[in-house]
């Protein structure tokens, strides 16, 4: 009984983790797109 509980409290804090590094994913994607995007229309090194 104890095994489930330790399994189940591990899978919570994972998911909690994941859910709150999700944002800097996202956001990091979104620079990248937008500096590609730049690149493509103004040609040189885009945004960075």
């Amino acid at each position: 009984m104890m095994r489930k509980t330790g399994m189940t409290l591990a899978v919570l804090m994972a998911g909690l983790l994941v859910a709150g590094c999700a944002p800097l994913i996202i956001g990091g994607a979104g620079a990248v797109v937008a500096d590609e995007v730049v690149e493509q229309d103004r040609g040189g090194d885009g945004l960075f």
